[in-house]
């Protein structure tokens, strides 16, 4: 089995090189994308050209919305969306499937969401299952936290989740997003921040599941 161990960063990876290099024998190709959604699709799409790999594992740091998600640990996105393609109107918040430029239904959108329909391997993670947004910038203003989270139900936020999920669910490769939440989302001072812990949760997850499905 190919399998492709992306992240944004190299910092998010190195746990996982280490692991490869110290047990040559559990096969996987680890491959830093960039930060952000344009980066993530250019060269996820470029990698896929090349050789398209059996399984996408998309790791990294997320941050939390609610007091529910434990800074620290990790969790499987079940679902992305991308509520930053809208407009603020005096009404409301619209987004595109709102204002009916977007089927909310069109492949391989589901009700607005891009959702991982690959449960069997979810479940192997024994995380619990969260939904996530993508965003551009990460999300300081009380207002904006207000509408992610009462029009997206968004537990986590990244700024590459729906990328992946998207090309994975265009090209029917089965994919899964594992993030450790290293902050809650709106805070930015770094001092209550846990990097390493989520790093290193993230990392114990994917370690994890990778082992399963070798021994599989």
């Amino acid at each position: 089995m190919e399998i492709l161990v992306v992240a944004a960063m190299e910092m998010e990876l190195g746990p996982l090189m280490e692991e490869k290099r110290r047990n040559s024998s559990i096969g996987y190709e680890v491959l830093p994308l960039g930060i952000g959604i344009l980066s993530t699709a250019v060269q996820l799409m470029q990698r896929i050209h090349e050789k398209k790999p059996d399984l996408i594992i998309q790791t990294g740091i997320a941050g939390g919305f609610h007091e529910d998600i434990h800074l620290g640990k990790a969790y499987c996105i079940q679902s992305e969306c991308l509520p930053e393609m809208g407009v603020q109107e005096s009404s409301g918040y619209r987004d595109i499937f709102d204002m009916g430029f977007q089927d909310p239904n069109g492949f391989p959108f589901s009700a607005k969401r891009l959702i991982n329909p690959y449960a069997s391997l979810m479940d192997q993670t024994g995380l619990k299952r969260v939904n996530g947004i993508t965003v551009n910038q990460i999300t300081t203003d009380p207002h904006q936290i207000s509408i992610y989270s009462a029009h997206y139900q968004a537990d986590v936020e990244s700024m590459e989740g729906a990328a992946v999920h998207y090309i994975a669910l265009l090209h029917q490769i089965p994919f899964i997003q594992i993030r450790g939440i290293s902050n809650r989302v709106g805070e930015r001072g770094t001092a209550n921040w846990k990097f390493n812990e989520a790093i290193a949760s993230s990392t114990e997850a994917c370690t994890r599941l990778i082992h399963k499905l070798h021994e599989s």
